[in-house]
């Protein structure tokens, strides 16, 4: 069963790291892109503000073959980089394991990427490679892979998705709202104090299982990563 992953590294261990010192402010988004062939992480948007800075560091980076601008929506613009045959780095060990890049941000100190590997195997063996390439990287949570077909996919109940879907489909997430909490209990035959409870508790499991990152400085699934026989991942820390 395939494994998904996020995990951060310093920027300096990410080839586009370099070049976000031009500014402190600019912030480097992936998009998402089907796999082929060997290609890792191809385009990403960028402030079209900072367009041209990035892209003369790009040309100069020995491990870019090239680089050019490929749209531009609002006020940003979309790169596309086509990376040298060994580029060293995280890409490589990522190449190496036959990961899948689901996303990823960078920043000036920080990238932070949700990795999806063949196998637990393969994660570890990634973990391994990270540190033989002196990469100090950190796994900030295991995500579960479930069934698409499935009605529990991203943490939720049934129950929980349907008052999501219904909360989204009346208009109570709009601003402002179109709906209120005793009206969605009326549509689901359910009590305004029950739709209050369920709707936080299918947001959280619903934040949990995408966008959550412990802030705490410590994995919500240390658990998890030692039955995957993974130590932290910050050389720094020995706890």
């Amino acid at each position: 069963m395939s494994v998904i992953a996020t995990v951060s590294v310093p920027a300096a261990a990410f080839p586009l790291g370099s070049s976000l010192e031009i500014d402190q402010d600019v912030t480097l988004t992936v998009e998402t892109t089907v796999p082929t062939g060997d290609a890792v992480i191809p385009y990403f948007w960028a402030p079209a503000t900072a367009a041209d800075s990035l892209l003369e560091s790009l040309e100069s980076n020995d491990t870019v073959s090239s680089v050019s601008i490929v749209d531009e929506v609002a006020d940003h613009v979309l790169v596309k980089v086509t990376w040298a045959d060994r580029v060293g780095s995280i890409l490589e060990s990522i190449r190496e394991r036959d990961a899948i890049v689901m996303n990823a941000v960078g920043s000036t100190t920080q990238w932070t990427l949700r990795l999806r590997f063949p196998s637990a195997d393969d994660l570890s063996a990634f973990y391994t490679s990270c540190l033989e390439r002196d990469i100090s990287i950190e796994l900030v949570q295991l995500h579960e892979t479930v069934d698409p077909g499935r009605n529990d996919r991203f943490g939720l109940t049934g129950p929980q998705r349907e008052l999501l879907a219904a909360a989204y489909e009346a208009g109570y997430f709009d601003v402002p709202r179109r709906v209120t909490l005793v009206e969605l209990g009326d549509r689901l035959d359910i009590s305004d104090s029950a739709v209050s409870q369920r709707l936080r508790r299918g947001l959280a499991a619903l934040i949990d299982s995408t966008i959550a990152v412990d802030t705490n400085g410590e994995s919500p699934l240390r658990r998890s990563n030692e039955r995957l026989g993974i130590e932290p991942f910050d050389g720094s820390r020995n706890d």
